[in-house]
């Protein structure tokens, strides 16, 4: 938005029979709109430059003015946000508004400005005040700190054959196209990864939904993973989160490809402290706090069975980690 990624932890648009749905909350503070839920009507009531709207859960009709306006699709309520369509930003609320589905990106310009150099996915190019390191990436975004940029590689390095993103992209060894599909597989598996409930978890299932997410080299991870679930439902483990991977941050340590991205975690519920979560550097004597949300960074790898097109077939690492590599922080 603006140039800017929203910070989404939960309630990503969407696509529904080909609309597009967005949460509400996106567009607090912006096009001079004020807003209010109605409860009992659950409505939601909007007022801009003198017009008033009107928004129901499971309608396909917005009222504006006292006059009904037809939506794509019906306002509905989804990981406790309000979820609007697209459309209605775009053609009530009057914003700029653009789907990219080559990078699976929605862009919506609030301002009317231009936003100046931007990268392929909508976002502000910085020239100032960069991290000490600028060089090793394909370039520097204003919605990223530089500590983000600072913070060390993994470890698990051989340096003859590691490449940094900007050296990567250079080469064309990856491209933006190739980081929006793997980005969107990072997303999906670690929302399953992330997304824990011994009350609801099918074993079966999640071992297979997950397995679709990581390299497919072995098929006895699904064995692994089935295992890990059954665990959950002993172990009474309830955990949440997701995480928010940067394209612009990839690189190759000589091993093993990562893809630095934003982490948000909780762990709500336990038994016993152990192998809360499907990560092989889970450290069950480094206790984090229960009901305690946890950010930071981390560098997540991927991998492939694959000799080429990584967009295609680089997946999630089986030994893909929020701990091998991190900052993390309580959230105070």
């Amino acid at each position: 938005m603006d140039g800017e990624k929203y910070p989404l932890t939960s309630g990503h648009p969407y696509a529904v029979n080909g609309s597009t749905l967005i949460p509400f909350r996106m567009l607090t503070g912006k096009l001079g709109i004020q807003s209010s839920w109605i409860n009992s009507t659950k409505s939601l009531e909007i007022q801009q430059n003198g017009n008033k709207m009107k928004l129901t859960l499971n309608s396909a009709v917005a009222w504006v003015n006292g006059t009904a306006v037809s939506l794509s699709t019906k306002v509905v309520q989804k990981d406790g946000y309000i979820m609007i369509p697209l459309d209605f930003v775009k053609n009530v609320l009057a914003a700029d508004v653009k789907v990219d589905d080559t990078y699976g990106t929605v862009f919506i310009d609030t301002t009317g400005e231009e936003l100046g150099n931007v990268d392929d996915f909508g976002r502000k190019i910085r020239t100032t005040n960069l991290p000490k390191n600028y060089k090793d990436y394909p370039y520097i975004l204003e919605d990223i700190p530089n500590e983000m940029y600072e913070m060390k590689t993994t470890w698990l390095s051989y340096a003859q054959d590691a490449q940094t993103g900007a050296e990567m992209y250079k080469t064309q060894e990856v491209t933006s196209e190739d980081m929006a599909k793997i980005i969107d597989r990072m997303k999906k598996g670690y929302d399953i990864k992330l997304n824990v409930d011994y009350k609801t978890i099918n074993p079966s299932s999640f071992a297979k939904e997950l397995y679709q997410y990581e390299n497919q080299a072995i098929s006895y991870r699904v064995v692994e993973l089935e295992n890990y679930a059954n665990w959950v439902k002993k172990n009474k483990i309830q955990i949440e989160g997701s995480i928010d991977p940067e394209p612009s941050m990839v690189y190759y340590s000589g091993i093993s490809w990562y893809v630095r991205s934003k982490v948000r975690f909780k762990i709500n519920s336990y038994s016993e402290y152990k192998d809360l979560i499907s990560d092989g550097f889970f450290n069950n004597k480094n206790k984090l706090k229960k009901g305690v949300w946890y950010e930071g960074y981390a560098d997540i790898g991927i991998s492939t069975n694959h000799s080429k097109y990584p967009g295609e077939y680089m997946n999630l690492d089986a030994l893909s980690s929020l701990f091998e590599n991190s900052q993390l922080h309580e959230v105070k």
